[in-house]
């Protein structure tokens, strides 16, 4: 969709952009065999790679010897971290964990918080570094820091922790699968706590189940279509009615990965090094899921959207950004 999209506006300055294809085959192993395959053809001049942190991490090395540009969707601040080829079409952990904390302290102005989240590691990871932040920044110790074995069903544990803890909200972390037992558990605490959920708990098909439950809840995403404007809300239904599937946040950041190679050679060349430049280069890229200027750690997505849940429908709370 994204090949196509460029190639009917003049491709790259009049010449069609191609593509070549490599399967990761969901390993470690297969994300550095795929990565060596690509950069060994010379006319690939960067990779869309992988979505999943370790993976990249295994595949940085080859890319960074090899000096080509590396378009990724893992969020592990480390992925980019002293990188030099790197370039992320994502909001990384490390900015979630900072605007989460600063809302959480600075505008809901809670200080009796819990901190739940799967055992999975990008959850783990994610919750450690917002209990890192609360207590380094705002002098937030939450009361209580638990977790659950990926896909429970039942979080009597932990939330009996909370209930002894008498907080004043939730923050958990977890899979979209995990979302609505965990929601209607919650909601049957006594002084119905907060809960701040990430994107999973969100999920369409998580809020219909859970119904009363989601009530009040509050979901902080990188991505949600009915939250943009008319032209991207345009895309994420063109996209449904093509795939026969909601437009996730994965579809948006490999369209919008393609999308921003192209202006960086339109801009600054084609060969790898050019390449690279012209994504240093961009200011403000329009994408299906966001603006795009890549900072010096390459981050390119410096936002997130805050949204409360009310009578089953996301409305935007706030938006939570970090200025380049």
């Amino acid at each position: 969709m994204a090949l196509e999209d460029v190639n009917r506006k003049g491709g790259v300055n009049g010449t069609p952009l191609g593509a070549a294809w490599e399967d990761s085959r969901d390993s470690a192993e297969g994300a550095i065999a795929a990565v060596r395959a690509l950069i060994a053809e010379p006319q690939v001049v960067a990779v869309v790679g992988e979505l999943f942190s370790p993976f990249v991490m295994a595949s940085r090395e080859a890319v960074e010897q090899a000096g080509i540009p590396y378009i990724i969707g893992g969020t592990s601040p480390r992925t980019t971290e002293g990188a030099q080829w790197i370039f992320r079409v994502a909001a990384s952990d490390e900015l979630l964990a900072d605007l989460l904390a600063h809302y959480i302290a600075e505008t809901l102005n809670l200080r009796k918080v819990a901190v739940l989240s799967s055992r999975v590691g990008i959850h783990n990871a994610r919750a450690d570094l917002l209990v890192k932040v609360l207590k380094e920044r705002y002098g937030i110790a939450p009361l209580v820091r638990d977790t659950w074995k990926p896909d429970d069903r039942d979080f009597g544990a932990q939330l009996d922790k909370v209930k002894a803890a008498s907080v004043d909200a939730i923050i958990a972390l977890g899979e979209t699968g995990e979302g609505v037992a965990f929601l209607k558990q919650a909601a049957a605490l006594p002084g119905h706590p907060l809960v701040i959920g990430h994107r999973d708990f969100g999920a369409k098909s998580v809020l219909a189940e859970a119904g009363a439950a989601a009530e009040g809840l509050l979901i902080v995403t990188e991505y949600m279509p009915v939250l943009l404007d008319r032209e991207r809300q345009s895309w994420a239904q063109a996209f449904q009615q093509r795939y026969g599937g909601e437009a996730s946040i994965i579809a948006a950041q490999h369209y919008d990965a393609v999308l921003v190679l192209a202006e960086a050679m339109k801009r600054a060349g084609t060969t790898r090094v050019q390449v690279k430049t012209g994504l240093e280069q961009l200011r403000g890229f329009r994408g299906a899921m966001a603006d795009y200027t890549f900072d010096t750690k390459h981050n390119g997505v410096r936002r997130f959207y805050l949204v409360r849940i009310r009578g089953g429908n996301p409305l935007l709370e706030a938006v939570l950004d970090r200025r380049p």
